[in-house]
């Protein structure tokens, strides 16, 4: 991680600042060094020059995003964009920092850098709370820290735990301001940065020094206090020049001086002095107002202790005049040093210039009201892009979830509707093979009822020949009788033998007769008769059961059934019986009946 190198590993190695922005130029210079380690190298070079240089710092972080976006990784346009957040708070452009801020938050989409993702979430955090909207600042702070953790980024870290711990000073929870400011004093000291562990060391400090003035019989709390101030001052002077933001030296020696003037006895003086030099020496660099007035003001207060009016009244003009001098200058910070100035002239006894004085601050505090609204405007302004923009985001995310349900939806719907092809190709398959199977089925019945057919009329032509032969021999032997009838003529009337002869040749007619009959029905016999009454009975009709069927067909009686067949008629009776069973007939049914429907 280039972030990683340059900046922590970085600081690690050089001895001082003006080595480590060299270092950088010179980065910068290699024309063998690759787009992603120039474009961090930009960043980080607008973070250390914006204190001495902050148009150039501006210059260097817009050159990094506009390099950035040649990259699919969005860990560069990230960076450089969190880097412009933190620069343009410094110019008071709140609005363009929450541009900035909102795009980096985009870009993190397309980086894994956790370290840069988590940079990106605290200087989000940190812009809320500038802009006093610390629900969502601790929010953001703690993503911040999911973030961070395991990554080694102490330097990080330490400053999310110390801008929570400012969250619960502004709400005064004295718990969670000790256990955060413990935090980012720890994680401080394991990032071996100076500018880190300045800042953490500030923090310890004002702890202490809040909590005695809760409780000032624990004169321990002031030492520690004191202390933690001290030691910003001794990293300072044992490394100079590794030092980014100056004006935490000058923070600290103001904090030690202002603890002499207000807790100490006056003849602590001259050591007070000694911190407000090194803090104006300081400030006086850094063109920072606010601490220039303020040493202007110890000053002042032990000027007023003395009773050494027109002292006072010097130091203040003095400090004015420097404040005035400034570019930058704050209306706030001179609206106050007039109301110091008026308050010196009334103790004096000069109410003419302590009421000149007094208007003059009257001016300067009303421009300070009218740029504060100007300033809450702006804030408010910030808060509502920032909350337009969460809207538009939770609505984005709730487009996706259902675009997501949708598509869950849709891919249901193909699963289903491809399940019901399948079920619909296998069910018209199956119907197919179905239809082939009848087909071969009927195909096969055909071929057996064809055969069968073929075979029956095999059997009736058989049995017309046999018919045929049978009626020739029947002529012969009705020839015979007819011949054997005329010499019987010949016999006397009342011959026996001729009585036997006559009723013999009259029953042998009679049997011709029925020959006849039987003949004429069996032609008019269906050949599926048979076929009919075995499918009826299973196949368990014997030859005997389909000859006594054909007599019953024909319309003979059981007693003509039992003399054609040679039997008794109680026999007759029993073999109905058995066929009725095998042709799975109630006792109530009709033979004769069933027997006519099969023909």
């Amino acid at each position: 991680m280039i972030i990683l190198v340059l900046f922590f590993v970085g600081l690690g190695k050089t001895r001082s600042q003006s080595i480590m922005i060299d270092s950088l130029k010179n980065l910068l210079r290699n024309s063998e060094l690759k787009p992603e380690e120039k474009a961090m190298a930009l960043s980080h070079l607008g973070r250390n020059i914006y204190e001495t240089d902050l148009p150039s710092a501006l210059n260097a972080a817009n050159e990094a995003l506009k390099l950035s976006h040649q990259f699919s990784d969005g860990q560069y346009s990230a960076f450089a964009l969190a880097t412009l957040t933190y620069l343009n708070v410094q110019r008071d452009s709140l609005v363009q920092a929450q541009k900035n801020i909102d795009s980096a938050l985009i870009y993190t989409a397309k980086s894994t850098n956790r370290v840069v993702n988590g940079y990106v979430w605290l200087r989000k955090g940190w812009l809320e709370y500038t802009v006093n909207n610390t629900v969502k600042a601790t929010a953001s702070f703690f993503k911040a820290l999911q973030l961070l953790e395991g990554q080694k980024s102490y330097a990080y870290e330490s400053l999310v735990y110390h801008y929570l711990a400012s969250i619960y000073a502004d709400l005064k929870d004295p718990e969670k301001l000790k256990k955060y400011t413990r935090l980012s004093l720890k994680l401080a000291k394991q990032s071996r940065e100076p500018d880190i562990i300045c800042i953490a060391y500030l923090a310890s400090g004002s702890s202490f020094l809040q909590s005695f003035r809760k409780d000032p019989s624990q004169k321990k709390l002031l030492d520690s206090a004191i202390l933690y101030n001290k030691k910003v001052l001794q990293l300072a002077q044992s490394q100079p020049k590794r030092i980014v933001n100056h004006i935490n030296i000058a923070a600290a020696a103001l904090n030690t001086a202002n603890i002499y003037w207000e807790f100490f006895p006056k003849d602590y003086k001259d050591r007070a002095r000694s911190y407000i030099n090194q803090a104006l020496t300081i400030a006086r660099k850094a063109k920072h107002e606010e601490v220039i007035a303020n040493c202007y003001g110890i000053l002042s207060e032990y000027a007023l202790a003395e009773g050494n009016y027109a002292e006072a009244e010097i130091l203040f003009l003095s400090g004015f005049s420097e404040v005035d001098k400034s570019m930058g200058s704050s209306i706030g910070v001179k609206a106050s040093m007039m109301k110091g100035l008026a308050t010196v002239a009334e103790k004096s006894g000069n109410p003419i210039k302590a009421l000149n004085y007094y208007k003059q601050y009257m001016k300067y505090e009303q421009e300070a009201y009218n740029a504060a609204k100007l300033s809450i405007a702006q804030k408010l302004e910030v808060r509502y892009e920032a909350e337009k923009k969460e809207k538009e985001l939770e609505t984005l995310q709730e487009r996706a979830a259902f675009n997501r349900k949708l598509n869950f939806i849709s891919i249901g719907l193909i699963i289903a509707g491809f399940l019901i092809l399948i079920f619909l190709f296998r069910s018209y398959h199956f119907r197919l093979k179905s239809s082939i199977q009848q087909q071969k089925l009927r195909a096969e019945e055909s071929a057996r009822l064809k055969a069968e057919q073929e075979l029956l009329e095999e059997r009736q032509d058989k049995l017309q020949k046999e018919l045929l032969a049978g009626s020739l021999q029947m002529e012969q032997k009705k020839d015979l009788l007819q011949t054997m009838r005329d010499k019987l003529a010949d016999q006397p009337e009342n011959g026996i033998l001729k009585n036997q002869m006559e009723r013999i040749l009259k029953e042998d007619v009679r049997m011709d007769e029925d020959f006849e009959h039987a003949k004429a029905s069996l032609t008019n016999i269906h050949p599926e008769f048979f076929n009919r009454l075995q499918q009826q009975a299973n196949n368990k009709l014997t030859r005997l059961d389909l000859k006594h069927c054909t007599y019953i067909l024909m319309g003979f009686s059981n007693k003509e059934i039992a003399n054609r067949m040679g039997v008794d008629p109680k026999s007759i009776i029993m073999a109905r019986y058995r066929i009725k069973q095998k042709l799975n007939l109630d006792k109530e049914a009709s033979l004769d009946l069933l027997i006519q429907k099969l023909s």
